[in-house]
């Protein structure tokens, strides 16, 4: 599960289209298996700085995918199809927003969200399910977690999921208060 941050259109449309041939094939776990192969591949060789290099035209490129791919057994014919498309398109490193983008496809279709928690201090496990529970009967999801800390919040919460907000944090409500007491004062 993700969050959701801005998947551009052009790599929307490219997990729009794994997302519809995992439909097909009844099952989304094993293109989340293959864009994560994709994604290493591209990360943890040279592939992908090379892929980058703009003096190499693209059939050099793209023999240089068959190669590795040939190699590289972790990564099956239909995901080598998808890099080799990427490829020829000038298009690999849309590759982890596709993958993002995937998984957010797969979480709405599975009923899921991940939603952000910002807090000024650290909270407990225990407490993360405590609210994920409320706020995953409030949204009618299963809402997941992904804390971190802004002690610029003072004290409180702040909840993002996708583009809804809940903002209960100390900073907003002192904030608010301010913006009360000037409106509230007479003028002479």
């Amino acid at each position: 599960m993700r969050d959701a941050p801005r998947v551009p259109s052009t790599a929307r449309h490219y997990a729009e289209a794994v997302f519809q041939l995992a439909e097909e094939e009844k099952n989304f776990a094993p293109w989340l298996d293959r864009l994560a192969a994709l994604r290493q591949l591209l990360e943890g060789s040279d592939l992908g700085q090379t892929l980058a290099d703009p003096s190499l035209r693209i059939s050099q490129k793209l023999e240089l995918c068959r190669a590795v791919l040939e190699r590289h057994k972790g990564i099956d014919k239909v995901a080598g199809s998808l890099l080799l498309v990427l490829v020829s398109s000038q298009r690999p490193r849309l590759l982890p927003a596709i993958e993002e983008g995937y998984h957010q496809l797969v979480d709405k279709r599975e009923g899921r969200v991940l939603a952000q928690l910002t807090t000024a201090v650290p909270v407990s496990a225990a407490e993360q399910k405590q609210l994920a529970e409320r706020l995953s009967k409030r949204l009618h999801l299963d809402v997941r977690f992904e804390a971190k800390v802004d002690p610029s919040l003072l004290g409180g919460a702040v909840v993002r999921v996708g583009d809804r907000v809940f903002d209960a944090s100390l900073t907003t409500r002192l904030q608010q208060l301010r913006q009360d007491l000037l409106t509230q004062v007479p003028s002479r």
